[in-house]
């Protein structure tokens, strides 16, 4: 009994036994970003022809989910967003290949560390990263969402926010 509480607390300060991620969990958006808006922002600078085609594609494939859910295993982290089939991509950060709904095939891996989990989508047309944040209190997560390609003139950018 001695023994055990001096191993315990010198485990925990070394690192050995692992602290839980704070951004496990079921999460609801309490605040719905202006989506819309940022797109009209990325796309403005295209041309006519090109801006309706933008605008389309990346106002659908950005919807502000209203849950999201947060799982991990020893070996596996998985995020689903709304009634979606969770994405499910190794705990260690290496990327996977993964198909969306609508066929298209992506590169997908996640970052984790106790409040942020770093979540990088690579597609033939561009790349997406969610950056999932929790604050100091544990109640409230922020998701960064930044989308690149080479066909938009810069990067779209918002930011979500939910309560657990």
């Amino acid at each position: 009994m001695i023994l055990l509480r001096f191993i315990l607390p010198a485990l925990f300060i070394s690192g050995l036994v692992a602290q839980e991620p704070t951004w496990l969990g079921t999460w609801k958006l309490v605040s719905s970003p202006d989506i819309a808006g940022a797109v009209e922002q990325c796309t403005a600078e295209m041309s006519f022809i090109k801006r309706p085609i933008a605008r389309s594609r990346l106002k659908k494939l950005n919807p502000a989910y209203q849950r999201v859910v947060l799982t991990r295993s020893h070996a596996e982290i998985s995020l689903q967003f709304e009634d979606r089939q969770p994405i499910r991509v190794p705990a260690n950060g290496k990327a996977i290949a993964w198909t969306r709904e609508d066929g298209e095939k992506f590169m997908v891996s996640a970052k984790p560390s106790i409040d942020t989990l770093v979540q990088h989508y690579q597609g033939e047309d561009g790349e997406r990263e969610n950056r999932l944040r929790v604050d100091a209190t544990g109640k409230n997560l922020t998701i960064e969402v930044v989308v690149k390609s080479q066909k938009l003139p810069k990067p779209l950018t918002y930011t979500l926010s939910y309560v657990r």
